[in-house]
Formats: structure tokens, sequence, C-alpha cells
């Protein structure tokens, strides 16, 4: 049933093409790959133009998923209906969970929310219900990748009209929280960063200010870790490099 569910999505072409993970041929490399390929084009490497990136993250968004919108996702989005989608549903509901601690067992509980990560059709199951979250970075000229519940959300912009992309890009990244919480899953504040990415010439010309998402104000780092990688602002490996090294 799985391949066939597989099958189904690859043929009708309706998988995520900017997902990297639980996808044949695909990882954490091309994601990067096709980030920072990205960037190099849409930038100052090409354009001298400056690259606004910022990488959010959903707080144990797995064990939130909602088996009522899911479903009603798998239906109305990618027509699974039938004796697939009953598969779908005895797969889903009735979960039960226990807690064993010193050979000291918990009380049985029921599980409301949430797909089994370890499982090989729980990740398939959450890259399809929180495939939403491309459309709305597309309705906003935000470019994204995503791998997993990591997001990678960036846009570009003339060092004249820097404004533009600092507008754009907190604007995405407000309604992509808003969907977030009609669908029972969370952004994680803590963990968002952004960062400008540029040559130094062109990055000299940029008025260094925070970016206002929603209630937060987010300081621009230097340096971000993006899937296991280290990236400077001026898109060279070096902190990558000293980091491996040192350690």
């Amino acid at each position: 049933m799985i391949e066939q569910i597989r099958a189904h999505l690859s043929e009708c072409e309706l998988m995520p093409s900017v997902q990297s993970a639980y996808r044949q041929g695909h990882s954490t490399e091309t994601a990067l790959m096709k980030v920072i390929a990205d960037i190099h084009v849409l930038d100052a490497a090409d354009h001298r133009k400056v690259t606004l990136l910022a990488l959010l993250d959903m707080s144990a968004a797995f064990d939130t998923v909602d088996h009522g919108i899911l479903l009603r996702c798998l239906k109305v989005s990618y027509g699974i209906d039938g004796q697939a989608l009953r598969w779908l549903a005895s797969f889903l509901i009735d979960r039960t969970e226990v807690v064993a601690v010193s050979g000291v067992n918990s009380t049985l509980k029921r599980l409301l929310y949430g797909v089994p990560q370890g499982s090989v059709l729980g990740p398939l199951l959450f890259v399809l219900y929180s495939a939403e979250v491309i459309q709305i970075a597309a309705s906003h000229g935000v470019c994204i990748h995503a791998y997993a519940d990591d997001l990678q959300t960036y846009a570009s912009c003339a060092t004249t009209d820097q404004q533009t992309a600092e507008r754009r890009l907190p604007s995405c990244i407000a309604d992509i929280h808003t969907w977030m919480s009609s669908s029972r899953l969370k952004l994680n504040a803590d963990k968002t960063e952004f960062i400008r990415l540029g040559t130094r010439q062109q990055l000299s010309k940029v008025v260094v200010t925070p970016l206002q998402v929603k209630d937060r104000l987010l300081q621009p780092a230097d340096t971000v870790r993006d899937l296991g990688v280290l990236i400077g602002s001026q898109l060279t490996m070096e902190a990558h490099v000293r980091n491996v090294i040192h350690s």
C-alpha cells in the first residue's frame, strides 16, 4: 500500500518539489546545494544583490500533527480516498504509548495527535501535511526549501532596495506562523535565525537592522548553522572548516 501511495504521488507530481526529506535522491546535502546555488544565482555573486536567509524550525512537529486535518488534507489535496484512506486512518487513530523507567511502566495513554517519526509512513505523511507552507512562500515571492521540519526561506534585493526584501520575508514568515497555528504546528521562535548574504562590497552598502517578525526582533547573525553546516555572510566555508578542524 505504501508503495502504491508513493507511486500515486509521484505519477501525479503531488510531492512538494522543494522538500528534500524522505525522498529518493534527496538529502541534507542536496538541500544545502540547492539553497546555496540559488543564492549565488539570485544575489550579489552574479547580480550584485544581497539575500536575506531566514532559517525556521518547528517545535516537536511530528508529535503535533492533527489526525483529522491530515486525513482531510490527504483526501482533498492529494486525491487519496476509499480503502487507501481508511487504511491510513487505521494507522493513525487509536495508537497508544507507554513510558518505561527502571522497569516500571506508566499508564497506557491514547495518542490524539502525531505521526510516528521512526516509521516508514509517518515522515511521508508529515511532508504532505506541511506542504502548504511552500505555497504560502510562493504567494509572497519568497524562495523556500524544506528538509522535514527545517525551513529555509530567502529573498534577494538590490542594496538600494533593501526594504523590499525586509518587508516581504517577515510578511511571509508571519503568514507561515498563522497557518501553523491553525494546523496545530508551532514555529520555534527561539531557533529562528536570519542572515544577510552577499559579497563584502555589497554587504558594506547595507544598513544593518533587526528583522521584525510579528512581535519579535531578530538580530542578523554573522554565521548560521543550516542542516549542520555553518554558513557565513559572505558565503564562504571558513567558519565550517574551522569548526571541523577544531572538533
